[in-house]
């Protein structure tokens, strides 16, 4: 139970015992500050009366200088009607050796009174606490958003060892109380608001991630943020693809990032394959990650180089990564998806699947990319799409232009989905934003015919986990989790294609050119150091998985897989 882990190990860390002093200290004084009138008042007339006896009173009755110390002693004895001085015998001394103990008390009185009631009420001020907890923070990310998104990338920045504090517009965000369980500060507001990103420590953060469901604010948030500070890194959620290639532009490269476009290769390729984790949609083509436990008799079984060889696969950097493949073990191995099919193929051969036919319900964003990159597939395979009555009518001419066949309605019916062909169909993908409707259709066709592959869109781990153990749906997916490392990758290191996650480490694409030692090291001195090329470029000449012995030059344009650092 991948989120259950997560949250315990999260929970284990707990504040510095400075920064709960240093907050307190920050909370105390803007609680003195709101008490400010009273406070004033009465230091003021602790300073005239002080003044009074040291320049004017005390010199003329003691042979000795006095100092303000003595004076200030004296005034705090008149305040409390215990001094021993005798009443001078000009007005204004006689004022203030009046007004001094009557009004002294008053101020002092209601000082108490006013610290006493913030005081007490600070359990029922939570956003100032949150407020002065953040204003502890230096170097740290700023997470503008707590849906589920923004909730993903707090919990997967926190894996990777970050500070974050988190701006949310809602108080009553469900993700808010398990956020601020696990120590992150979140501030209310509008983050579009410089005096809010202020209060979130802007002026000291490392970078920004907004992560809101809303292209525009999204943009607003990052130009705010970049009018207070112009170098600072900043990551968007942005579905528009005209959006973010006009963002990039201003902002820099990939600094703008689509959940849908970056989980729709995943949901796509396990359509077609139960074991592939997650798909990195580079430049040049799809390379999959798949977990393979081998079987005992399996021909995978023997030393690694063989196995890469003969599939033309890689296995992911580790420490285990050039030792043996053993019977019993659970491989993670990169590569095309027909290159991990195959490995998959012969290490245990999957059930028989009919005639290939695939079903995807829900045309949202998700959705949308999903059939995209199906139809771009080679043989392309045959398609039908359920959508909502409501679904907009030019998508549906537009892939109805494009020979899928697409059907209108309730994708729990079992009518709608004999019509679909659910009894010829390989594999069903229910892809709607709502878990309990996704859940609900794949309880629908596992009722119909359980021998239907399906895939699931869900947000919760948790609930992914008990899917396989109560209904065998073994292959379901979280749009924000699989987009969540990308984005956190983006916002931490430059030149990062995409990312993913394995338990609480996380692995990076980068694309860059090489200018530094590596030039001169081959591709299997590389891999020593868990730097593993998923292809390199030298002029004209491209190779996906280069080969262990292949040297790398100055000025090669290399695609590697690495850990976050």
């Amino acid at each position: 139970m991948a989120q259950d882990i997560r949250l315990t190990r999260l929970r284990r860390h707990r504040f510095a015992l400075w920064r709960l002093i240093v907050a307190n200290i920050i909370d105390d004084l803007r609680i003195v500050r709101e008490a400010w009138f009273p406070i004033t008042a009465l230091t003021l007339v602790l300073a005239s009366c002080t003044l009074y006896l040291r320049w004017f009173y005390l010199p003329e009755r003691c042979d000795c200088q006095p100092d303000t110390a003595f004076a200030l002693f004296e005034t705090l004895k008149l305040l409390i009607f215990q001094t021993d001085l005798d009443l001078p015998d000009e007005v204004i001394g006689r004022a203030l050796f009046f007004l001094t103990p009557l009004f002294g008390l008053f101020f002092l009185l209601q000082s108490a009174v006013d610290i006493g009631r913030l005081l007490v009420d600070k359990r029922a001020r939570p956003d100032r606490w949150q407020e002065s907890l953040a204003a502890t923070y230096r170097g740290h990310m700023i997470v503008c958003g707590l849906g589920r998104v923004g909730y993903r990338v707090v919990l997967q920045l926190l894996d990777c060892r970050r500070e974050v504090v988190a701006i949310e517009f809602n108080p009553n965000c469900e993700f808010v109380p398990i956020l601020t369980g696990l120590g992150v500060p979140v501030v209310h507001g509008d983050a579009r608001d410089p005096a809010v990103l202020a209060r979130a420590g802007l002026r000291r953060a490392q970078g920004l991630i907004a992560t809101i469901d809303d292209d525009l604010k999204n943009l607003e948030i990052a130009l705010a943020a970049r009018r207070l500070r112009p170098e600072l890194p900043t990551v968007q959620r942005i579905f528009s693809r005209a959006l973010d290639a006009r963002i990039e532009r201003t902002f820099g490269r990939n600094s703008a990032f689509s959940p849908a476009a970056l989980a729709a290769p995943t949901f796509a390729a396990a359509l077609l394959s139960s074991q592939v984790r997650y798909v990195l949609d580079l430049p040049r083509g799809l390379l999959g990650v798949a977990y393979i436990t081998v079987s005992d008799d399996s021909p995978l079984i023997g030393p690694v180089a063989e196995l890469e060889t003969r599939f033309g696969v890689r296995r992911l950097p580790g420490a285990n990564a050039h030792l043996p493949v053993l019977p019993s073990e659970e491989i993670a191995l990169v590569g095309p998806l027909s290159a991990l099919e195959a490995a998959q193929w012969v290490n245990r051969p999957p059930p028989a699947r009919h005639n290939g036919s695939l079903i995807v319900c829900g045309l949202g964003k998700v959705g949308t990319q999903v059939v995209r990159l199906l139809n771009r597939r080679e043989p392309r395979p045959h398609l039908t799409v359920i959508c909502t009555v409501e679904t907009p009518q030019r998508y549906v001419e537009t892939l109805t232009s494009q020979g899928v066949r697409v059907l209108r309605g309730d994708a729990r019916d079992p009518e709608l989905l004999r019509e679909a062909g659910i009894e010829q169909a390989a594999a069903l993908a229910a892809l709607y934003s709502d878990d309990l409707l996704n859940l609900q259709i794949g309880l629908a066709v596992r009722s119909l015919y359980p021998d239907v592959h399906l895939v699931l869109r869900v947000f919760s781990d948790v609930l992914a986990d008990r899917l396989a153990d109560l209904f065998g749906i073994h292959t379901a997916f979280s749009t924000s989790a699989l987009a969540a490392p990308s984005l956190v990758a983006a916002a931490l290191l430059p030149d990062v294609e995409a990312a993913f996650d394995i338990g609480d480490q996380l692995l990076v694409v980068r694309r860059q050119i090489v200018t530094d030692q590596r030039s001169g090291k081959t591709v299997a001195e590389l891999r020593a150091t868990n730097q593993l090329p998923l292809s390199v470029r030298r002029g004209d000449d491209f190779q996906w998985l280069p080969p262990d012995n292949l040297v790398i030059e100055a000025g090669d344009e290399i695609e590697i897989l690495t850990y976050l650092t």
